[in-house]
This record gives structure tokens, sequence and C-alpha cells, in this order.
């Protein structure tokens, strides 16, 4: 019964701060706007995942057909922080891609608040695949000896300067080696913020 009554159509301030927070990330999601722009979505549902905080959103069928891509893998872009202007902080917002289309949200909060679609952050944002490890991803580019020098459940994707690396080995004072996906190394520190190369291979560094 009280299914009946649960919100199906998609409010404003939803598009807005989607539209917000793609517009603040680097230029390879700008395509995600022309979904919205286009009206792909139809509604939303809610209380349907185990996710805390998601909304789901439902298609027109025939918009679906120009960027649903099946085989794309799946992933989110986490790591995005909203104002929530009744709770005064920032809340958790995470942005769920599914076969090339977005599928969803969820946002932290009790799930009453009131959101400036204005006042976001992205700084820190990352882009986490489902279903797939960050250290399998990067698997298949490394050879054999690579693969032997590295601790499996140290590798993790990280953003910065809204460029994606590879953590692979942790330094002092939370500094830490990182490559990214030519296989280059580098340096990443945190206090000052600070990307160097190095002039070495992944196995030259880690022995």
């Amino acid at each position: 019964m009280f299914g009946l009554f649960k919100r199906t159509k998609i409010e404003e301030w939803e598009t807005q701060l989607l539209k917000n927070v793609i517009e603040k990330l680097p230029s390879e999601y700008s395509r995600f706007i022309d979904q919205i722009n286009d009206g792909l979505f139809k509604g939303v549902l809610v209380d349907i995942s185990d996710i805390p905080g998601y909304v789901a959103f439902t298609y027109h069928s025939g918009i679906l057909k120009k960027y649903d891509h099946k085989g794309v893998p799946d992933f989110k872009l986490t790591n995005i922080m909203v104002y929530d202007s009744r709770s005064a902080k920032f809340l958790l917002y995470e942005i769920y891609i599914s076969s090339g289309a977005i599928s969803g949200y969820s946002l932290g909060g009790n799930g009453k608040y009131n959101i400036d679609v204005s006042n976001i952050e992205v700084l820190d944002f990352k882009k986490e695949f489902i279903g797939v490890s960050d250290y399998a991803r990067i698997a298949s580019i490394l050879s054999d000896e690579e693969i032997s020098l590295l601790n499996q459940s140290e590798v993790y994707s990280v953003f910065v300067r809204n460029k994606e690396y590879f953590h692979i080995k942790d330094l002092e004072d939370g500094d830490f080696l990182g490559i990214d996906e030519k296989k280059v190394v580098y340096k990443i520190t945190h206090d000052p913020l600070e990307v160097v190369a190095f002039g070495t291979t992944i196995a030259e560094v880690l022995k």
C-alpha cells in the first residue's frame, strides 16, 4: 500500500544539481549533460536499492537508445560534496552510470534536506568502477615482473588535479607513489600538493 505513494516525479533541483556537478568535473564527463538536456529522464524510483539515499532514474525509452551502450563498464563518481542548508553540512553525493547512461544518484543525510545546488566541492572526486577492482583495471598493462612487485590491496584509484593515478605504495606522512595509464611513475605529496614524475620504471622504483 505505502509503495503507491512514493515519489516518482523528478524534481528540478535534482537535474540542476546533476548539471552543476558535472560542469565542475573534467570535460570528459560533459557528455552526461547532453543526456539531461535531451530529456532522458522520465521520473525517479526511491527505496529500491540497499544503497543508502539512492534515487534511480526512469527513462524515456526512445531517448535511452541514443545513450545505452551495452558492454561499457558501470561506474560511479564519488567523493563529491554538496551543501545542505537544512543541516548546515556538506553531504556525500554520488552519481551512478550504467551502460553509458546516468542511472541514479545517492545523497547522504536523513532524506530531509534543502540542497544548495550551487555549493559543490569536487576537488577530491573519484571515478570508481562497479564490479571491477582498480587493480584489475591496470593489471592488463603490467608485466609479470611488475605484477609480482605490487601488493594488490595497495592499488586503488586516486584523482589529483583532475587526473587519475593508481596508488601503488605508501611513503611517509601520507605521501605515496602512483602510476598513470601509461605506467609513468610519480611521487605524489599532499603538503604541499605536488605530482612529480620519476625518470624510472615501476620495477626499478619498487625493488
